[in-house]
């Protein structure tokens, strides 16, 4: 069975873009998509998430209807829009359902053959590849996963996503032939998965980014539950339909993520001091490979020659903290984002984002750029 994705579109599959997305077809749910005249999807969809829905040429439904399919948001039943229970979750702010929850829905609800691509077919076994994705990840001792790995131990296997880690544990790697564009949709996939907090996209493989492999095992266990459908339509609505027991089900709690700095409330957003990916081991352990010698940013300290007992005493700060509200819900992060700060170094900084932010008058910041203005600006008034 060829592993399939909606490739070319990474874009539109970043999850504040599927925020974004799900908001607008939420406020047209129910318009006729048949009807004549103006492409209102477009108008839409493109004033309200600034993306681009090209070519201009085409209806967007026909170009763009298994990004809302893939990313569970809607579908079209009698030619008129349907958007899905998943949808609807989106709405709510991300202190009530989380990115996590999102992509542990996703996780545990995508089998092929899925009812928006060609050939949809009940009959054929479900296969569950995230699921799949996962179990390799952590039976394995690297904890990661490449588009090869994928493909010669879990393509190659015919995985469900259904065994134990057992099975996985001891796959051997198979000869097998991508069919068409499959490879470049299998890393698609794994770049959407790097998105969970639990996980990252680095050096293109992806990796498990916690140690709380039950939670993350239980959180995305394939649903196996629901008899599938022989009508794509059905099978679609009845893949993302979320009932009031299961809602609990897709919150994954991971305790080496929780934070020990202060939460705050402002603006009606929640705000977290230092976050998630700066207490990250595997960006923490990949950036201090690449810079071994590395000293602080701001102070220019040098922790193995005052403290030469300790190995590395620098904290990973940042430029622009996740908690910003152009990064709630998940984001990528690159080397590039992160500089490397004493303790001292790194409180006082933040402390300064806040004071500039009180004396601009704005709640948040704008844009990257305007962080690293200020990062800069810190830098430049400690005193040495």
């Amino acid at each position: 069975m060829k592993w399939r994705w909606d490739q070319g579109r990474l874009e539109y599959f970043n999850y504040s873009s599927i925020r974004s997305i799900a908001n607008v077809l939420l406020s047209l749910e129910g318009i006729d998509m048949e009807k004549g005249g103006e492409d209102i999807l477009r108008t839409h969809l493109e004033l309200e998430t600034g993306l681009p829905f090209l070519p201009k040429s085409y209806a967007v439904w026909r170009n763009y209807a298994r990004v809302f399919q893939c990313s569970m948001l809607a579908t079209k039943i009698e030619g008129r829009l349907f958007v899905t229970d998943l949808c609807r979750k989106l709405k709510q702010p991300p202190t009530v359902f989380s990115s996590d929850e999102y992509f542990n829905f996703i996780f545990s609800r995508f089998a092929l053959p899925f009812p928006a691509f060609k050939g949809y077919n009940a009959s054929v076994n479900a296969v569950f590849p995230f699921a799949a994705i996962l179990k390799f990840m952590i039976s394995r001792p690297k904890r990661g996963c490449s588009t090869a790995d994928v493909l010669k131990f879990i393509v190659g296997n015919g995985c469900t996503g259904i065994e134990d880690l057992q099975h996985y544990a001891t796959l051997k790697p198979m000869h097998v032939k991508s069919l068409n564009d499959e490879k470049r949709q299998i890393r698609e996939m794994l770049v959407f998965m790097g998105q969970a907090s639990y996980l990252k996209w680095l050096d293109r493989s992806l990796y498990i980014d916690s140690s709380d492999y039950q939670s993350i095992l239980t959180s995305t266990a394939p649903n196996t539950s629901i008899k599938r459908k022989t009508s794509s339509f059905e099978e679609f609505i009845s893949m993302t339909s979320i009932s009031s027991d299961q809602d609990t089900k897709f919150d994954i709690v991971l305790s080496d993520r929780v934070t020990s700095e202060p939460v705050f409330k402002e603006g009606g957003k929640v705000f977290v001091t230092h976050s998630k990916i700066e207490r990250s081991p595997l960006i923490r352990q990949r950036f201090f490979q690449m810079h071994p010698e590395v000293i602080c940013d701001a102070c220019k300290l040098k922790p193995r020659e005052r403290y030469p007992w300790t190995n590395n005493i620098l904290d990973l700060h940042h430029i622009m903290p996740l908690s910003t509200t152009l990064n709630v819900g998940g984001t990528t992060t690159s080397m590039d984002d992160l500089s490397p700060l004493c303790p001292s170094c790194h409180r006082s900084i933040h402390d300064f984002y806040q004071i500039k932010l009180g004396e601009w008058g704005v709640p948040d910041f704008g844009s990257k750029t305007m962080a690293h203005d200020i990062y800069d600006m810190a830098k430049r008034e400690i005193q040495l």
